[in-house]
């Protein structure tokens, strides 16, 4: 699937779902495909890759799709979370509850 191209970060980037990647490597086991179940609702993904490095084709492939939109954050201007998704302002933990039922209440009730 395609997706849009990588955008470098010039402000914080502040998204209703977000996650960030620290590091190069590949995402939380659980991460897309339950996200990938609400791919039919108005939510998007925003990757922010906050590593000093660019990430290559190969690691952002890891996150393909058109509901995904990558960023790269060379200087650190968005916080990071810590290996959890952010759900409308909230920290998620990667357990299989609580991802989907943050997802499904961003989707029915978006900010």
């Amino acid at each position: 699937m395609e997706q849009d191209g990588l955008v470098v970060v010039e402000a914080a980037v502040n998204a209703p779902v977000l996650f960030t990647m620290d590091t190069i490597g590949t995402p939380p086991e659980l991460l897309l495909p339950i996200f990938g179940e609400y791919n039919k609702t108005p939510l998007f993904l925003h990757v922010v890759w906050r590593t000093r490095q660019a990430p290559r084709t190969s690691d952002l492939r890891h996150f393909g799709g058109r509901k995904v939109k990558q960023y790269w954050d060379p200087n650190g201007k968005t916080p990071s979370l810590g290996g959890r998704l952010r759900v409308n302002g909230r920290l998620v933990e990667m357990d299989r509850l609580g991802l989907r039922m943050a997802l499904a209440r961003a989707a029915a009730f978006p900010q």
